[in-house]
C-alpha cells in the first residue's frame, strides 16, 4: 500500500466550511495562502508592532505542506528572479510540463484532466517508500521530487497537481486524511461551482511501464466514492455530491450491458492497449467478454456507491469464445 507520513494544515490556519466554489467561512485573523486557498477574516486591527512576518519557509515548515506561492507568483508576472535555485528548477519543470498538456482554449475541466493525466503517467511512486524499511526520498512530498526526480509519494503527487491548478487559475484545495489506516493526501476541484475529490497516487498504479494509459478511478468522484477507502475531516472540506464529470459518464465508459462493456473494449483493443477502464451498474455480475480479437486475463473491480469500476487487463487472440 501506498505510505505517506504527512501533517494536518498549520494550527494558524483555521479550518473553513465552504458553502460552494469560492465562498468560504474561517475563523482566523490571519491571511495565508495554503493548498491554493486564503483564509481570512475581518478581524480587529492589530498593532503592527505586534506583527510577524511569516516566510514561507516558516509556512511550508510549519504545515509540512510545500509552498508553491512563489512558483506561481513568478508564473503570473514572468518574473523569476526571485526564486530560489530549487524552485526556479520545479518552476522550469513546470512551466515544460504546461507547454505539453495545456492550451489557452481548454475549459477547467479539460485542464484538471490533462493534468492529472500528466502526473498520472509522467510520475512512479518513490521505490524507496515501497521498501521493506519503508523510507521515501526527502524529496518526494515535494514538486521537486515528481517533476525533477520523476518520483513521489502521495503529498508529492498533490502538491504538484496542486502547483499546476495554481498556475493555470483553477480553483483547488490539498485535502489530507487516511486511506486503508495509513496517512494519505489528495485534491478537491471546484468547475461550475460543484466540488469533486482527485486523487492521482491511487490513478498510479504500481508498478509503471513505459506508455502506461492513464486510469480514472478516482479522478473527479463524489464523497460517496472516496469514502470507501478514505477518511477526511468533512466538516473542513467542501461537500462533493455531484457526478456532473465523472469520466466514466463523460467519455462513454460507462456500460449498461454486457454488450457495451465489449464495445469499450473492442475500442481499446483496436488502439493496441493492453488495458481498458469502464464502469458498471453495481448489480451487474458479468464475467469477462471475449470478441474475436482480444482476451480478457485479468480484471480488478472496485464496487462505490452507485457504480462499479473495473480494469480490464487482456491480450490479442482470434477465437471468438462467447
Amino acid at each position: 500500500m501506498k505510505k505517506l507520513i504527512s501533517i494536518l494544515l498549520v494550527s494558524a490556519i483555521s479550518l473553513s466550511i465552504f458553502t460552494s466554489c469560492g465562498e468560504k467561512s474561517a475563523f482566523s485573523d490571519v491571511t495565508t495562502d495554503v493548498a491554493g486557498y486564503t483564509y481570512s477574516t475581518e478581524a480587529e486591527e492589530v498593532p503592527e508592532e505586534d506583527v510577524t512576518e511569516v516566510t514561507e519557509e516558516e509556512v511550508e515548515e510549519e504545515s509540512g505542506i510545500y509552498d508553491n506561492t512563489a512558483i506561481v507568483e513568478a508564473y503570473e508576472t514572468g518574473d523569476t528572479s526571485a526564486l530560489s535555485d530549487d524552485n526556479l528548477l520545479v518552476y522550469q519543470a513546470a512551466v515544460d510540463a504546461i507547454s505539453e498538456f495545456y492550451s489557452e482554449d481548454m475549459s477547467d475541466d479539460e485542464i484538471i484532466l490533462a493534468a492529472h493525466d500528466y502526473i498520472t503517467t509522467h510520475v512512479t511512486y518513490d521505490s524507496d517508500e515501497l521498501s521493506l524499511l519503508g523510507s521515501a526520498k526527502e524529496e518526494s512530498s515535494t514538486p521537486y521530487g515528481a517533476l525533477i526526480y520523476g518520483e513521489a509519494i502521495c503529498m508529492g503527487y498533490t502538491t504538484t497537481f496542486q502547483l499546476f491548478m495554481d498556475m493555470l487559475d483553477v480553483k483547488s484545495i490539498i485535502v489530507t486524511g487516511s486511506s486503508d489506516g495509513e496517512d494519505h493526501a489528495w485534491n478537491m476541484v471546484c468547475v461550475n461551482d460543484k466540488w469533486y475529490h482527485v486523487d492521482c497516487t491511487w490513478d498510479d498504479y504500481v508498478p509503471d511501464y513505459d506508455d502506461r494509459i492513464p486510469i480514472h478511478t478516482y479522478f473527479m468522484v463524489t464523497d460517496g466514492v472516496m469514502e470507501i477507502a478514505h477518511v477526511w475531516d468533512r466538516d473542513s472540506s467542501p461537500v462533493a455530491d455531484s457526478e456532473d464529470y465523472v469520466y466514466f459518464f463523460t467519455h462513454g465508459l460507462y456500460a449498461e450491458t454486457k454488450d457495451e462493456l465489449k464495445t469499450i473494449l473492442q475500442a481499446s483493443a483496436t488502439e493496441g492497449e493492453i488495458l481498458a477502464e469502464a464502469a458498471v451498474p453495481l448489480d451487474s455480475d458479468w464475467s469477462a467478454p471475449y470478441t474475436t480479437t482480444m482476451t480478457v486475463y485479468a480484471y480488478w473491480r472496485m464496487d462505490f456507491d452507485s457504480y462499479s469500476v473495473i480494469i480490464y487487463y487482456f491480450k490479442e487472440q482470434y477465437l471468438d469464445r462467447d
